[in-house]
C-alpha cells in the first residue's frame, strides 16, 4: 500500500481561496513557447507579437459589382425621358495580368466613356462610380443611364479594408478564423504565435470505462472524460486525449508518465482523505511539485495543482457538477495562462433573480442562466431541488460567483458572475 505523504508538514499551501489558487498557478506557468507557423494554420492559436499591416488593401480603388465604370457628373440631368448615353470603352478584369487591358488613363470624363469592369477591377482615373450591369440598358456599343448616379457607389476605396501601419492583431490576441484571413488578405504567409496547448484528461475511478466503448456489466461510461474533452477543445486547446485509469498508484503514474509531453493534465476522481488520496500522492512520489491543495470554494474544494517538469496537472474531484464548474473557474484560466492571454476569466455583474444560499468559510460557486430583457441583466439560479445535477449543467450558461460570507443574497442583489462559453 502506498504510504500516506506528510502533507501537513509539507510546504505548498492548503484550502486556499480561488484567487490565491490562480495566482500561484500564474507565476509558476509559463506561456507556451512561440513558434513560427504558417498563417493558414494560425486560427485559434494566440499571436505572440503585434503585427501591423504592410499595406493598404484594397491597394487601389476596385470594382464591387460586375458593371460598368463611369463619371458620375455625367449623370446629373438622366431620367427617363432623357437617358445619358455612354460609350462602352474597354473592358477593366480583376485578374493583374489583364491590369494593361485597362482604358489610356488619359481619358476624360467630357468622353462620356462607359469602362466594362468585373468585381475587383481597379477603377480607371476618369471614372467614380460603377453602375451595375441590371441597372443601365445596353444597345451594341453604348449604353444609357435613366437614373442620376452619385459618386461612389459600388467602389471599394484604397485601404477601405485596412490601411499600411494598421495593427491587424494584437499580442497576446487570439486569432480568429476572420483575423487569420485578414493576414493573409495582407500578404502575411508566417507568424509568431503559441498554438493550442496539448492536453490529457484521465477519469479515475475502478467502476469506470471508456464512454467510447461497449461498457462491460457494472461499469459505467467516464462521461467526464466526453465533458472535460468539449469543454477544454471549446475553449482554446488542441484535440485532447482521454482515457480512463484505474483508481490504484501504479495504474495513476504510468497514465502520468505516459501523457507527460502534454502542456496539461486534468485529472478528475480518485480524491480522498489520508491514504486513499492516490492520484495526488501518486503525482507526489514520481517528484511532481505540488503548488496547491485544496481550495476554500464550494463545490470542488478538493482541487489541487501540480507542476512536473513542463506540464502543468490539475486534479479535480469526481462528480460531473463539480467538474462543470471547476473547469470555468480554474481550468479555463489556467488554458489562458498557458496561452499568454491578459484575462484569465471572463466574469460581469448582474441582477440576483432569487435569493441564494451562502457559505460563511469559502466561497460558493452557483451555476445560472443569464436572462436579459428591456436592458436589464438578470442571473438566475438553477433550483436543484427540482433538476438533477446533470440536467442543472446542461441549463446553465453562468456561475454566480457568491463569496465567503456574503451578504448579498436576496433576490434584487447586484452579484458577480462568471461567463461560460
Amino acid at each position: 500500500m502506498q504510504k500516506d505523504i506528510k502533507k501537513d508538514n509539507s510546504p505548498f499551501p492548503k484550502k486556499i481561496t480561488r484567487q490565491q489558487a490562480l495566482a500561484i498557478i500564474e507565476k509558476q506557468l509559463s506561456p507556451i513557447t512561440e513558434q513560427l507557423i504558417p498563417v493558414a494554420e494560425s486560427c485559434d492559436c494566440v499571436s505572440a507579437e503585434t503585427i501591423f499591416s504592410d499595406v493598404s488593401m484594397p491597394e487601389h480603388d476596385r470594382s464591387a459589382m460586375d458593371g460598368f465604370a463611369i463619371a458620375s457628373a455625367l449623370t446629373a440631368t438622366a431620367s427617363v425621358e432623357s437617358p445619358v448615353t455612354f460609350t462602352i470603352s474597354g473592358e477593366v478584369r480583376p485578374s493583374p495580368s489583364k491590369i494593361e487591358e485597362q482604358p489610356e488613363k488619359s481619358i476624360q470624363s467630357e468622353s462620356f466613356s462607359a469602362t466594362k469592369i468585373l468585381t475587383g477591377g481597379i477603377i480607371p482615373d476618369h471614372a467614380d462610380a460603377i453602375i451595375p450591369f441590371e441597372n443601365v440598358s445596353i444597345f451594341k456599343d453604348k449604353i444609357s443611364v435613366t437614373t442620376p448616379v452619385g459618386s461612389g457607389p459600388f467602389i471599394r476605396k484604397e485601404g477601405s479594408d485596412i490601411l499600411n501601419a494598421e495593427i491587424i492583431v494584437s499580442e497576446n490576441e487570439l486569432i480568429s478564423a476572420c483575423t487569420a484571413a485578414l493576414l493573409a488578405y495582407t500578404g502575411k504567409y508566417h507568424i509568431r504565435a503559441r498554438v493550442a496547448p496539448s492536453v490529457a484528461v484521465l477519469a479515475v475511478g475502478n467502476e469506470l470505462c471508456d464512454p467510447s466503448k461497449t461498457c462491460k456489466d457494472g461499469l459505467i461510461p467516464a462521461d467526464n472524460l466526453i465533458l472535460v474533452k468539449g469543454l477544454c477543445e471549446s475553449n482554446g486547446t488542441g484535440p485532447v486525449k482521454i482515457s480512463p485509469c484505474e483508481n490504484s498508484p501504479e495504474a495513476i503514474a504510468k497514465a502520468i508518465k505516459e501523457n507527460s509531453d502534454c502542456d496539461l493534465i486534468i485529472t478528475t476522481g480518485g480524491t480522498g482523505p489520508g491514504n486513499r488520496d492516490f492520484v495526488f500522492n501518486s503525482i507526489y512520489d514520481g517528484g511532481g511539485k505540488p503548488l496547491f491543495k485544496g481550495l476554500a470554494m464550494h463545490p470542488a474544494k478538493s482541487i489541487f495543482a501540480f507542476k512536473m517538469n513542463d506540464t502543468a496537472i490539475i486534479g479535480l474531484p469526481g462528480p460531473p457538477n463539480a467538474v462543470h464548474l471547476a473547469f470555468h473557474s480554474i481550468i479555463k484560466p489556467v488554458i489562458n495562462i498557458l496561452l499568454g492571454q491578459p484575462e484569465k476569466t471572463e466574469t460581469t455583474t448582474a441582477i440576483l433573480a432569487d435569493s441564494i444560499r451562502v457559505s460563511k468559510g469559502r466561497e460558493k460557486l452557483i451555476p445560472c442562466r443569464l436572462e436579459s430583457k428591456n436592458g436589464i441583466v438578470k442571473a438566475v439560479p438553477i433550483d436543484h431541488s427540482k433538476l438533477s445535477s446533470r440536467r442543472a449543467m446542461c441549463l446553465a450558461n453562468a456561475i454566480i460567483i457568491s463569496p465567503a460570507g456574503s451578504n448579498n443574497t436576496e433576490a434584487g442583489s447586484i452579484v458577480e458572475v462568471l461567463t461560460m462559453k
